[in-house]
């Protein structure tokens, strides 16, 4: 996760969350505070962040989550969620939200040029830690810092670099999670996604802390732990 200080009015709370998540499952959590390439947009050390964190982990998996994204309880299994992905290197959320029965992109935009309400999300990400990924976003980054920079500087910059350079140059290796992460922007809108069958939710501008606290409550302690080893994942 990358939780810089001005993200702090939410990645307080969520960083807790995901602490006792991991604690529960077995799996590594890291935070990175600080802004990682100072030249370019706060969204861009995102990515240097898992660039660094792929050359360093000796974990197998490794999980990028944005500071406003959430577990809904101590039953959401990431390696659950990956078995479908098996053929996979690299799989991430939707970037779409639910309005009533109807699932729509949240770039409308986006949708339209590329001809597709499937278009990745960069907020939640299921990385194999191998040469492929790490060779994608070295390339991601590499792009925003030439042929796409334009791009890479209007909202939401490091997607808009995503789906014009990368992601249909490399579908094959590439997966979509389904219902499992879904975007929202409340509590209720947690809740209703929670019945819906999310396990993870990405909350536009982050929870309010007792919100996150909420959710906290439903995660058990460490005598509860699943029996997960600890290199099978990084988050």
């Amino acid at each position: 996760m990358l939780a810089t200080a001005e993200l702090n009015h939410y990645a307080l709370s969520s960083k807790r969350l995901w602490k006792r998540y991991c604690l529960a499952r077995g799996h590594e959590f890291h935070a990175y505070t600080e802004t990682l390439l100072p030249d370019m947009h706060v969204n861009w050390s995102k990515i240097e962040m898992v660039r660094r964190h792929l050359a360093s982990s000796t974990s197998d998996m490794v999980v990028l989550v944005d500071a406003d994204t959430y577990a809904c309880n101590e039953q959401s299994c990431l390696l659950e969620m990956l078995a479908p992905h098996a053929s996979k290197e690299i799989v991430f959320s939707r970037d779409c939200r639910r309005v009533g029965n109807w699932l729509l992109p949240t770039n409308i935009t986006a949708a339209l040029r590329y001809r597709t309400t499937n278009l990745p999300n960069a907020g939640f990400i299921a990385i194999r830690n191998g040469k492929f990924a790490r060779r994608f976003f070295d390339d991601w980054l590499q792009l925003a810092k030439s042929s796409l920079s334009d791009l890479a500087n209007r909202h939401p910059r490091n997607q808009r670099v995503l789906w014009e350079g990368l992601y249909f140059q490399n579908l094959a290796r590439l997966g979509l999670f389904g219902h499992q992460i879904q975007r929202v922007y409340s509590r209720d809108g947690v809740e209703a996604a929670g019945r819906r069958g999310a396990k993870f939710v990405h909350v536009k501008g982050g929870l309010p802390a007792r919100d996150v606290q909420h959710l906290i409550d439903l995660m058990p302690g460490p005598q509860h732990r699943n029996a997960v080893s600890a290199n099978q994942a990084n988050i």
